[in-house]
């Protein structure tokens, strides 16, 4: 009885001492050290993302293959997270208000783990390591009020280390939404957070519709995002996750940088609008905003496709700009060349293939060689072809002005989802 008493009294003194560093210039890492006393067990604090904020740095875990993964990395790796995904070790962390005990095959020791929270909002969470001794039920306590403390703390210093990425993500998302009005206020943001980007920008906005939200959290998903491209900071924004990539060279990210990309939204099944580059930070929005409409137009059109350049829809977003709405779309048909038409049905009643012809001469420039190869008939037999277009539609196709509007007709056929007879 003796003993427990004293061990009562040495851990009220520790609870008065984890007050007072509080209220003193103190720290997350202080708050630690005090922390490791009163549970004399190892313990890391970590976000949503799996970041590690803080961690003791007494008693290695040499023999816990998570701990070390920890310790080493700062991290959990996608694979680890998924394992607690499927576990709903993720699930009970949300669902649980106090601290609770925990075990998994996973990991060689037990764990106790209490969520923290500002102003209601999961934020972070303790996971504490039973390996210099046994749990016990007090211990839920002392975690519980862990989490109290580092809350206070992270809340005092929300503009320091721990929060320099929210405080990245809360002003791209005011240029996202348009709310900065003042350019040199806006400069002296950009200056404040320290963002570290290159001279050209593109936004690429990650549409999450299709996403196994069983993997991951949107936290989780944003930084692995980011972690595909060299210079880019992402947040997330009206349930998309909007990146905002930087690059020197156009080139080199177009079709060498965002390969890795590619790979990783195709395999999570996500789809992805990318905007034109642009040079200044302060017009986000305006290319944010070209980003959606790749994504929307994108989606329409091609089906198949995961990733949608604007660059490639400006002139359907032209097109549908003419429209008032989605079942307007199909009064496009009347803007069609007559002879696109007239070829169309020519084409389905003589089992010929004029309209796919002259589509194919249109999009290879005038090249007769390539459209020829294209169509795999010989050069001459295309020749004959074009001849027979003319003649059907009474088109001069040498006109400028024709060509142009023969272009912008396949176009709507395209967007209507028209397909063109083939033999």
């Amino acid at each position: 009885m003796a003993m427990e008493t004293c061990s009562v009294h040495g851990q009220t003194s520790l609870s008065l001492k984890l007050l007072e560093t509080l209220y003193s210039e103190s720290s997350l890492q202080s708050l630690v050290a005090i922390g490791y006393e009163l549970l004399q067990n190892p313990f890391s604090i970590m976000d949503l993302r799996s970041n590690v904020l803080a961690i003791t740095g007494e008693s290695p875990v040499e023999d816990d293959p998570v701990w070390n993964e920890t310790v080493h990395t700062e991290s959990h790796s996608l694979q680890t997270f998924s394992y607690y995904v499927d576990n709903k070790l993720i699930e009970k962390i949300a669902e649980s208000e106090h601290p609770f005990f925990w075990s998994d095959a996973y990991s060689k020791y037990p764990r106790i783990i209490g969520k923290i929270k500002i102003d209601g909002k999961h934020i972070a969470h303790i996971i504490v390591c039973a390996h210099q001794r046994d749990f016990n039920v007090r211990d839920l306590d002392v975690v519980s009020l862990l989490c109290q403390a580092v809350s206070i703390e992270l809340q005092k210093n929300k503009y320091t280390t721990y929060s320099q990425e929210l405080s990245h993500e809360a002003f791209l998302y005011d240029l996202l939404e348009g709310i900065p009005k003042n350019p040199k206020r806006m400069d002296e943001q950009l200056k404040r957070v320290g963002l570290t980007l290159k001279s050209i920008f593109c936004v690429i906005t990650i549409d999450i519709s299709n996403w196994d939200k069983t993997i991951s959290t949107l936290p989780y998903l944003k930084d692995e995002l980011e972690l595909h491209l060299n210079h880019a900071k992402g947040v997330i924004h009206n349930r998309k996750i909007v990146l905002i990539a930087s690059f020197e060279s156009e080139k080199h990210f177009f079709e060498t940088e965002l390969k890795g990309l590619r790979q990783f939204i195709s395999s999570y099944n996500l789809e992805a609008g990318i905007s034109r580059p642009f040079y200044n930070l302060k017009e986000l929005r305006y290319f944010y905003l070209e980003s959606i409409e790749a994504l929307k137009i994108g989606k329409l059109i091609h089906t198949d496709r995961s990733i949608f350049q604007y660059e490639d829809y400006v002139i359907f977003h032209l097109i549908i700009n003419f429209t008032k709405d989605d079942e307007d779309l199909y009064s496009l048909y009347k803007l069609i060349h007559p002879g696109i038409i007239k070829l169309m049905d020519y084409d389905k009643q003589n089992n010929s293939e004029y309209a796919y012809s002259l589509y194919t001469y249109i999009y290879n420039f005038k090249n007769t060689t390539s459209s020829a190869a294209s169509l795999n008939i010989h050069r001459n037999s295309f020749f004959n072809r074009m001849e027979k277009v003319e003649k059907l539609t009474n088109m001069d196709l040498s006109h400028s002005y024709t060509l142009h509007y023969l272009y912008l007709s396949f176009k709507i056929l395209e967007l209507l989802n028209i397909s063109m007879p083939r033999i």
